[in-house]
């Protein structure tokens, strides 16, 4: 049912679905609420704010009304309750330039954004979610004996208090004796038992990097100080973990990761990263690495001073590296993440390692004496990983468990727990059965959760696969069925998965045949290049390198041989005969090679410019796609300049032209891929010589190339003030010659998911206000089925869109 709008925008009621790639992305952290049942929340890095229904046991996003303009919002730091007020719900959100504090009076349901105070040089305090340390504790948290007083820790503002629920703020002054003040908080912790109903807390504990009171030589100075009197000042925690040297001066000493207050005790975990690899703000798990670690529990007299301190931490279970610590000095060899306690069973307590061999949980039933592991790789206790792609025998017959940074025991049920993942959430449901020397059994707890970051999406025309997803840190998968979730498709015959992927291609008159440009995986056990597959991505075999034909090109080979390693851009003839590759990121036309016999052999292109001299600068941007029609044409895509940039092969890759662009085409870099991707391009199906270019502020463009005069016609078909930003064809309308184009741009300055009958003389919008996505990075319409569109977003995975 169409309407108009006061913009003047047609709309069409549209469904939107997601095609479920279930918790692939980093949770940061859990909160529940501590008076009511079944109030629980999770932040992700990107992908917002989600809240768990108890019932139906499943995620529920909070942030699908963000707009792609908006994904500052998709951004949480951290998330706080009030105790009081069971409804509401703060966070601290941003990513530059814009960092707001968002406040729900209704669950997250609905939000509305507060400004941040501003500093002493008159610039807002600044906030992002996805910055090193975001792993650590809450930095935003509501006073529990008052709501109207906030404390928010900020990673480069110091630390700020404010007493009328968020409108005016004072920053609080955290130094060390004759240092500087400290401005990179971890976390903030209040002690509940310092004040009472409409008494302010008076207890405060706050974690620091370390930087403002370090004794010089890049050695982190006191992580943790205390306050009893509601911030008005601080002192350093006594006792707490001197910095291990090991006669290193960059940047060692422990960080505080998460602090809870139980009874008479406050716990604080620790952890002392990136020796060799480092800044100031390398504290959190997110940064790769961890030398040591620690577990302390401090027992404070009424007036807040230490009376012990006593090192808790549950001893290292992994014997090889309890020989390289003892040489070493250090405690573990790994972090202290997670420590939750059970409020309903007095001296119950569950911690977590960070960045250990095979990440570890471990419960203890008085106070933190003695501890038990309760789950440790594939080893100790149960995990069901009920998501197909992250099944050990997927991910080289290992647990892929990583980043485990928070843990938490639900305050109403001592046998439910859950801890976060740079894979999803996993949640147990007997708890319990550590008591009784039973295992505990776990399983992925992620239906609903969809946070993973997609770079391209493809519908083929033909065969068995309806989506074929490009994505990150997984590689990619090919969808048969919509409506269910990713099964394991990228994986080679030993059942190792390939991982981050930049591009697919395949040729419209056989679409079984499918390339693509992968990474090989963390374990080593699959390598970076270029893998085939003939039946549509269910089975694949990777391609002989192009080695010998230049110095440069086999170095970078050998770099992609290496875990984790981009490997480029692909691009795969009409006929299916001939694959080009650009091998490496930044894709430069210097590695452009091309094989006729499946990688049997290769030969290096030559690329000429508009003079007809062949490039000798290494460093040209290009990335190349093939005509849909023509197996003899593909194009390529550079910097645009002074009526150059665009490239053109009439000889199946072996040589390309530079052609002049056409005018008033905009100064662009066309060739980025990964992140730095701004442009969608798409060579229509069915028609030689036709591209469409999706071009953010500079609209979009309709750009024919004529063989026989070898020239570029085109021109903009989007109005003056239109933001296209991405661009996909679909089937067309029974009533319409021309594909159906969809995008996602501002038109008629309004914000939303598009698509013209007509080639973009006429958009009809097909999303409301409440089915927004943030982040999107591809759009394709359906080649197959009229009206399909499917839009894949870096912060809500894939979703798919029909008419009502």
């Amino acid at each position: 049912m169409a309407e108009c709008n006061s913009n003047n925008n047609r709309r069409e009621n549209y469904r939107y679905k997601p095609v479920s790639v279930p918790g692939g992305g980093f949770v940061t952290g859990f909160v529940f609420h501590p008076a009511v049942p079944d109030i629980m929340y999770c932040r992700t890095d990107i992908g917002g704010i989600y809240r768990y229904d108890f019932r139906k046991e499943c995620w529920i996003s909070l942030v699908d009304s963000a707009t792609d303009p908006e994904v500052w919002k998709t951004y949480p730091l951290s998330i706080a309750l009030d105790r009081n007020n069971p409804e509401f719900l703060y966070a601290m959100v941003g990513r530059f330039p814009t960092h707001k504090i968002a406040f729900s009076p209704d669950y997250g349901n609905h939000f509305e954004y507060l400004d941040t105070p501003v500093d002493e040089r008159g610039n807002s305090v600044s906030i992002h979610g996805n910055a090193p340390g975001r792993s650590t504790g809450e930095r935003l948290v509501v006073d529990p004996n008052d709501s109207d007083i906030l404390y928010m820790g900020t990673m480069e503002n110091g630390l700020w208090k404010t007493k009328d629920r968020c409108k005016t703020w004072e920053q609080l002054t955290i130094c060390y004796p004759g240092r500087k003040p400290e401005k990179n908080i971890s976390f903030v912790e209040i002690d509940p038992a310092s004040g009472s109903s409409g008494v302010p807390s008076g207890r405060i504990v706050v974690a620091v990097s370390g930087e403002g009171g370090s004794p010089g030589n890049n050695i982190r100075g006191q992580s943790v100080y205390i306050s009893n009197d509601g911030g008005e000042n601080f002192t350093p925690l006594s006792l707490e973990p001197a910095p291990l040297l090991s006669g290193s001066s960059d940047y060692p000493g422990y960080v505080g990761q998460r602090a809870v207050f139980l009874e008479k005790y406050l716990y604080i975990t620790y952890a002392a990263y990136n020796i060799g690899w480092s800044n100031w703000n390398s504290y959190g798990c997110d940064t790769g690495r961890c030398y040591d670690g620690g577990l302390y529990r401090y027992e404070l007299d009424s007036e807040g001073n230490v009376l012990e301190a006593l090192d808790i931490t549950p001893p290292n279970i992994f014997a090889a590296a309890l020989q390289e610590n003892e040489a070493s000095g250090r405690r573990l060899g790994y972090g202290m993440g997670g420590i939750c306690g059970d409020r309903s069973r007095l001296g119950t307590i569950i911690c977590s390692t960070i960045l250990s061999e095979q990440d570890t949980i471990y419960s203890s039933m008085d106070y933190g004496v003695t501890w038990i592991p309760v789950l440790s790789g594939l080893t100790i206790g149960n995990i069901d990983f009920n998501v197909s792609y992250q099944k050990p025998e997927y991910n080289g017959n290992e647990s892929l468990i990583h980043w485990m940074s928070d843990v938490k025991i639900n305050p109403f049920d001592s046998d439910r727990a859950f801890f976060n993942t740079g894979a999803g959430v996993f949640m147990t449901k007997n708890l319990r059965n550590a008591e009784y020397g039973k295992a505990v059994n776990w399983s992925c707890c992620d239906v609903g959760m969809e946070e993973t970051v997609h770079l391209n999406i493809y519908s083929p025309p033909s065969g068995n696969v309806k989506l074929i997803d490009i994505i990150g840190d997984y590689g990619g998968f090919v969808f048969t069925d919509l409506d269910k979730p990713a099964r394991n498709t990228f994986e080679d015959y030993k059942k190792d998965r390939w991982i981050t992927a930049m591009n697919a291609d395949y040729p419209d008159s056989n679409p079984n045949l499918l390339v693509v440009t992968p990474r090989g995986n963390w374990k080593g056990k699959t390598k970076g290049g270029l893998i085939i597959s003939y039946d549509q991505g269910n089975t694949w075999e990777q391609l002989p390198d192009p080695l010998g034909l230049s110095e440069e090109l086999d170095k970078q080979i050998q770099e992609l041989k290496n875990p984790n390693v981009t490997s480029g851009w692909v691009a795969v003839s009409a006929d299916g005969n001939r694959i080009l590759w650009t091998i490496g990121i930044p894709v430069y036309a210097s590695r452009l090679v091309y094989t006729k016999d499946l990688g049997k052999s290769w030969h290096q292109s030559t690329i000429y410019n508009l003079e007809g001299k062949p490039f000798t600068d290494t460093n040209i941007p290009f990335k190349v796609m093939s005509d849909r029609v023509n197996p003899d044409i593909f194009y390529g895509f550079g910097e645009v300049r002074k009526g150059g940039g665009f490239y053109v092969s009439t000889n199946g890759g072996e040589t390309f032209y530079e052609v002049q662009v056409p005018l008033g085409f905009p100064e662009v870099n066309l060739a980025g891929i990964d992140s730095e991707q701004h442009y969608e391009i798409r060579a229509e199906s069915g028609k030689e010589g036709v591209i469409w270019l999706a071009m953010n502020q500079y609209g979009l463009w309709k750009i024919t190339y004529n063989y026989k005069a070898n020239q570029l016609q085109g021109k903009r078909v989007s109005k003056a003030g239109d933001y296209i930003k991405r661009i996909g064809l679909g089937k067309e309308a029974p009533d319409s010659d021309f594909k159906t184009l969809y995008t996602s741009g501002t038109i008629n300055q309004e914000y939303g998911f598009y698509k013209s009958l007509d080639e973009g003389v006429n958009w009809i919008r097909i999303n409301d206000e409440e089915h927004q996505y943030g982040d999107i990075r591809s759009i394709s319409g359906d080649p197959r089925v009229y009206g399909r569109i499917y839009v894949a977003t870096g912060t809500r995975g894939v979703v798919y869109g029909e008419p009502l």
